[in-house]
């Protein structure tokens, strides 16, 4: 490694690699492993270009901008420490560099085609995106792992922990998982930029600058024990650019990540996953090899980490035109509406009937009876939950990913709570769109 190595970020400018920085000359290590190329492969937003042109940037170019600013909040974790533990340090900006390195082809849409295949077969829940990163982490015949406990006997397996951790544990976590962390200080902003967008700016500098540390209670159940975790939260002065934060995400959700086109799209996309795992067609049907990563992922070895690795969007994309002059015609349909955007048409229940609950569940019921034949084929049902605090999946939303502000006794509250707020507390619930 030169004495500095740097790499020009649309969003972040000039990120830079010191080769005297034990942290930095890692992380570049990393960056060249094929583990981390592959993510050049995936797109952040799969199919989200086929509305919004310009979202062609990769999983690879968010994880670095996730490790950029992994930095700057290590910098707030030492304002409010007064020193750095170097070992914690060491594991957080590692697995903020190495979160994603588990994504599979088109992101979500493949979690989801998994998802439904599983329930089809009466299977226990998928392993997720986080899972598949942490055994990429560990994996003994990786390039990861080797460099990893090269530095630090065993600093392979406290990253994967961290990225498989569902709750906090220090405010070091909080860098890689919280309300205001590394991964939704990069995505929010490089989304919007790239789709173009004008929902929302966000105020990133002033945002840090007001954060602090506090611990916080983040039992979910009432009958669950205690458990005081630090997180972060905002000073009173960063209240309304913390406001402006949610609701630009909300935005985002709404207006690009949920956006119909590229919903439908996504269904499409599940849909030929769906079919070619469903043990209905042969490899020959749909015009794959036995030995395509694709064929045998779903039909041959199972979800196993080797094949996973070979999986990316330029697998898929590759054999789409093969899928689309195939002799099963559900998948060449389907792969000939993909290659030349032939989008789905959209009956949007939730706008007509969004208002009335009782008359969207009549009119779920009555377009479930007419087209009970033809759904998942060439019909399709998209239900997303999602509201002010929504991932992708539209899980629960934990306590530390809640948004919290400092009242004047020095107590953070959340920030539907402020009376004087422009969030409503409608938000917070989950909504269901039902198209």
């Amino acid at each position: 490694m030169a004495e500095k190595q740097r790499l020009r970020d649309p969003i972040h400018g000039l990120i830079v690699f010191h080769r005297d920085n034990p942290i930095d000359r890692i992380a570049w290590e990393l960056i060249q492993t094929p583990e981390l190329q592959r993510l050049r492969r995936i797109k952040q937003l799969g199919v989200s270009e086929f509305v919004f042109p310009g979202a062609t940037h990769t999983r690879f170019a968010h994880s670095i901008g996730v490790f950029h600013n992994a930095r700057k909040l290590m910098e707030v974790v030492r304002r409010e420490e007064g020193e750095l533990d170097h070992t914690r340090t060491l594991v957080t900006l590692t697995a903020a560099l190495l979160h994603d390195v588990g994504h599979g082809p088109f992101s979500h849409t493949f979690e989801g085609a998994r998802e439904a295949l599983a329930q089809q077969r009466g299977d226990q829940a998928i392993d997720k995106h986080e899972k598949f990163s942490a055994a990429i982490i560990r994996a003994p015949d990786g390039q990861i792992r080797p460099i990893l406990d090269s530095l630090d006997r065993g600093l392979a397996e406290d990253v994967a922990s961290l990225i498989e951790a569902e709750d906090p544990i220090d405010i070091y976590h909080a860098v890689v998982s919280s309300s205001f962390d590394a991964d939704r200080l990069d995505y929010l902003v490089r989304d919007r930029y790239m789709t173009g967008t004008g929902a929302g700016s966000i105020d990133s500098e002033w945002l840090i600058d007001n954060l602090t540390k506090y611990d916080i209670n983040v039992a979910q159940d009432d009958d669950e024990e205690i458990r005081l975790v630090p997180t972060f939260v905002f000073r009173a002065k960063g209240r309304q650019a913390a406001e402006d934060f949610l609701l630009a995400r909300y935005r985002l959700y709404s207006q690009v990540y949920l956006h119909k086109t590229t919903r439908g799209f996504e269904k499409i996309l599940s849909a030929i996953f769906q079919r070619i795992g469903s043990g209905e067609v042969s490899s020959d049907q749909i015009g794959l090899s036995d030995s395509h990563p694709l064929w045998r992922f779903f039909c041959v070895g199972g979800e196993d980490l080797q094949t996973y690795r070979r999986l990316d969007d330029t697998t898929i994309w590759g054999a789409m035109g093969q899928f689309a002059h195939c002799s099963d015609e559900r998948v060449s349909l389907l792969a000939r509406r993909m290659l030349n955007r032939e989008r789905l048409s959209v009956l949007d229940i939730s706008a007509e009937y969004g208002h009335d609950p009782v008359a969207m569940l009549n009119a779920e019921k009555r377009l479930d009876d007419f087209a009970r034949v033809r759904l998942g084929i060439t019909v399709f049902k998209d239900e997303p939950p999602y509201n002010l605090y929504s991932r992708m999946g539209g899980e629960t939303t934990k306590a530390h990913k809640m948004v919290r502000v400092l009242a004047g006794n020095g107590v953070p509250k959340e920030i539907t709570d402020f009376p004087d707020t422009i969030i409503s507390k409608k938000l917070v619930p989950k909504r269901k769109l039902s198209r």
